[in-house]
């Protein structure tokens, strides 16, 4: 890929509207972006779950519905995707910067004839080859880096004020946190695991509230948390012993807080996803969904921060 003149841009949008959890691993090359171009006016376009991340390195948030700034210098994807490629077209940047996997052909034309910078890598080749996946937050960082940009730190990040990180430790108080969300599959399942796991906490979003009884189910050493501010989420996370979660966001917030973390994929999803999306910083584990669940949770926990006293 040509290098950008990054030099010459005074404003930039920066788009990341899929996952939280992309968004957090895209922090680095947000740090990156804040720290190499001190002259530029940052615009970052985020799903509306992630304002009050983004706010910690653009001057201003915006959301897909939002009218997009006008007389950009650049306009750069953060992810490999036909929205994504629409939002740059859209910008009438200057220079429209973004990267594609050669695994998506049509994703890969829409780059190519849209864009003013393009950059290629690919996924499924190391996993068919068996060499190491790269993480996402490589891949931005790698794709970063191809434009001229500068060093890219890899270090996710979810910030959060001294008196709120204080909140979450108080909250918490030491124990597991398990973050409830659909690919656990059965509820009665789900409790019993939950049960193995006490003391513990189990946060849910407004989405996983919609697949609860109206009366929360009663455990015995489990409190349920929910209602929470995505600060306060973060908190909650951080301040727990171990994470206990599907493949969501929660990860990913919980890894940059530096919480050790289990993580559970379904078995179609396993390969790639355990490489590609990992906690990135922190001791882990990766399971696959299946017979034996709650057994080799309560295993991999113990394995990452000793037995229960």
């Amino acid at each position: 890929m040509k290098p950008v003149p990054w030099s010459q841009v005074r404003r930039l949008l920066v788009t990341r509207p899929d996952h939280l959890g992309d968004l957090v691993v895209s922090t680095p090359a947000l740090k990156a972006l804040r720290r190499h171009l001190p002259q530029a006016q940052i615009w970052c376009l985020v799903s509306s779950p992630g304002i009050a991340l983004a706010q910690n390195w653009a001057d201003t948030v915006l959301t897909p519905a939002d009218p997009l700034p006008t007389n950009l210098d650049a306009a750069l994807g953060l992810s490999p995707r036909s929205s994504t490629y629409d939002i740059l077209s859209r910008s009438k940047a200057k220079y429209r910067i973004g990267y594609s996997y050669a695994e998506r052909p049509l994703a890969r034309l829409t780059c190519w004839m849209s864009l003013t910078h393009t950059w290629t890598t690919s996924l499924q080749k190391p996993l068919r080859q068996g060499l190491k996946v790269p993480h996402e937050a490589e891949v931005v960082a790698q794709f970063l880096e191809a434009t001229g940009l500068g060093p890219v730190e890899i270090r996710p990040e979810f910030p959060l004020s001294p008196a709120m990180e204080q909140w979450g430790k108080d909250k918490v108080r030491g124990r597991t946190v398990i973050h409830f969300a659909p690919r656990w599959g059965r509820l009665s399942d789900f409790c019993e695991m939950a049960r193995r796991l006490a003391p513990a906490v189990v946060t849910y979003g407004p989405l996983e509230k919609a697949l609860l009884p109206d009366t929360l189910p009663a455990i015995e050493g489990v409190e349920w948390f929910g209602g929470l501010s995505l600060p306060q989420w973060g908190a909650v996370l951080g301040g727990g012993a171990a994470l206990v979660s599907t493949d969501t966001g929660a990860v990913h917030i919980a890894a940059a807080r530096g919480t050790p973390v289990v993580v559970v994929h379904l078995p179609q999803h396993y390969a790639l996803c355990s490489q590609q999306w990992y906690p990135w910083g922190v001791g882990w584990r990766a399971l696959k969904h299946g017979p034996q669940l709650a057994d080799r949770v309560v295993a991999s926990v113990q394995e990452l921060v000793g037995p229960r006293s």
